[in-house]
């Protein structure tokens, strides 16, 4: 589509746009937000790595779930709670202002930059925190032995063998960077910043004869930038110490005294509560305004707004758009995904790592590409035949099957590999097919850590946007595209109200699945004591032969 011309195939399209000024500096904007913002995810990434892994801090679940927060959130709403928070006429940059500080303006470079490195921290610091426990702490006591400080240990050993997984880490931060759409799209637009993926969007939802092709052109340059930052991504991990298979020691391997520890535990608690959980709170009240921006005094306080939501025929269609493609997603997934599962553990299939690796390339490519490429594809798949899914729900739904797959591919390997094959074996060799061996043997086994994985893709396929913003049509909005809405329409106190029932639908949601998980694991453990217990237990008594 790229090189359609009106005399045949060319790059003209290329040559044009690349001459463009504006498609010059909407690359130069993504590399620029791309690069500063994993080098904040990476600073701030790999500094609460090293303390929750390593410090003997009190509140590290705690500290933990504050950390993870902006990627539980979606996006959208992290960028809208902040532009809440540092408004213009709001009570910080008010604050400034009058103690003749310069005011914050988000809607900058440096606001989408900060915000985006935010949103990827946390992938940073799950990648670097998993590594640095892998690393035995033998390594350490042999190095400390040999005459090495402290110091000196954690610099030769612990970084030298963390760096790979750091800088896989930043690969990551900078591929979620140049995919995002949301944070770009609610501060770059208005504001004239453009990147790849808010110019994508643009040219995708204009009118004219090259509108399809320009979008098509500007889809393989990110494309490009996308699998440049993949290779590299797996390159780095390649190098990787080989530490995958070590168990984490969440033991403390640096001691802190106990005045140093209270400061630093509280200096890192109160940092991520500002930054985290202030800007929601002041988003929770500024859906109660009745006037966006006049203050939160009790006579500008409503709860009008979420019935505005509630009596809202195009707001409640969104929820249960959201809800259905979430779930056919999620149903989908589970079937397809633990069928493709079973064939790889089992079978070593050849075709399921073409299909994982496929999947994984559709998670991989930024998603405003993805939904480009579901319209030029589901126009006409095969010659002659023309589905007409395009601008119904349908085509969302293969959109949202095809992005989040390889999630629940993953999800349900492991929880395949958790299944022993003398359990299949012996029921096959009872009789049963491998109907009844599903029925009766993997079902059962599968069911609990196989759901517990499909929250990873119910949630995210719930508060999507990205996808919605392009393949959307009128019946099929979503509730990340309607938040979308109402604060380009200048609606910010509905969209502050839609943003905080979807961030209680989204904790309420993953704290579901992290007790669902709990609850799994604790029967495991039980089941496996009482095996012990049984074990133990002599089948003859000791004296049956003296009666």
């Amino acid at each position: 589509m790229s090189f359609a011309g009106e005399a045949g195939y060319d790059a003209s399209h290329y040559v044009r746009l690349l001459a463009e000024e504006r498609t010059r500096l909407a690359v130069r904007n993504t590399a620029i937000i791309g690069t500063s913002a994993t080098a904040f995810s990476v600073l701030f990434g790999g500094g609460f790595a090293f303390l929750v892994a390593y410090a003997n801090l009190k509140r590290r679940r705690l500290a933990e779930v504050l950390i993870l927060l902006p990627f539980i959130i979606p996006s959208y709403i992290i960028t809208l709670s902040w532009t809440g928070l540092l408004s213009g006429n709001g009570a910080i940059n008010t604050w400034l202002t009058s103690a003749g500080l310069p005011a914050v303006n988000l809607y900058s470079m440096g606001g989408i930059i900060f915000v985006h490195g935010m949103c990827a921290t946390p992938i940073v610091y799950m990648i670097v925190k998993a590594m640095l426990r892998r690393i035995p702490v033998d390594l350490e006591w042999a190095s400390m032995a040999a005459g090495y400080t402290r110091r000196q240990t954690m610099l030769r050993i612990n970084l030298a063998l963390a760096a790979p997984a750091v800088a896989s880490g930043a690969m990551l931060s900078f591929l979620a960077t140049i995919d995002n759409f949301s944070i770009p799209a609610f501060l770059g637009i208005s504001s004239g910043i453009p990147v790849l993926s808010t110019y994508i969007y643009e040219k995708a939802i204009g009118f004219g004869p090259s509108s399809f092709s320009d979008a098509a052109v500007l889809s393989v340059l990110l494309s490009l930038l996308a699998i440049g930052g993949t290779l590299l991504e797996g390159f780095f991990v390649k190098r990787s110490p080989g530490l995958e298979s070590v168990g984490e020691d969440a033991s403390t391997r640096i001691e802190l005294t106990p005045k140093v520890r209270a400061a630093v535990e509280w200096s890192l608690l109160g940092g991520l509560f500002a930054f985290n959980i202030v800007p929601l709170l002041f988003m929770a009240l500024s859906a109660m305004q009745k006037r966006y921006g006049l203050g939160y005094a009790a006579d500008n306080l409503t709860v009008e707004n979420f019935r505005a939501l509630l009596t809202n025929a195009g707001v409640l269609r969104a929820v249960r758009n959201s809800l259905l493609l979430a779930s056919v997603t999620c149903a989908v997934c589970i079937v397809v995904g633990t069928a493709a599962a079973y064939l790889k553990v089992r079978r070593k299939s050849g075709a399921v790592k073409v299909l994982e690796k496929s999947a994984s390339l559709a998670y991989a490519i930024p998603g405003i590409v993805l939904a480009l490429s579901m319209i030029f594809h589901w126009v006409e798949p095969i010659p002659g035949v023309r589905p007409r899914i395009y601008g119904t729900i349908g085509i969302l739904a293969v959109a949202y099957v095809t992005r989040y797959l390889v999630l629940q591919i993953k999800g349900s390997v492991n929880a395949m590999l958790t299944v022993e094959p003398a359990l299949e074996e012996a029921a096959r060799a009872g009789g049963s097919g491998a109907f009844a061996v599903w029925l009766k043997i993997l079902v059962p086994l599968l069911a609990k850590p196989v759901l517990a994985s499909a929250f990873l893709v119910f949630i995210p396929a719930m508060t999507e946007l990205t996808l919605s913003s392009i393949l959307s049509a009128a019946g099929t909005k979503t509730i990340g595209l309607t938040v979308f809405n109402f604060q380009q329409a200048g609606d910010y106190s509905l969209a502050a109200a839609m943003s905080a029932v979807v961030v209680l639908i989204v904790l309420g949601g993953y704290g579901a699945a992290l007790a669902y998980k709990k609850l799994f694991e604790r029967q495991k453990e039980k089941k496996n004591e009482t095996t012990e217990a049984g074990a133990r237990i002599p089948l003859v008594r000791p004296d049956a032969g003296a009666r």
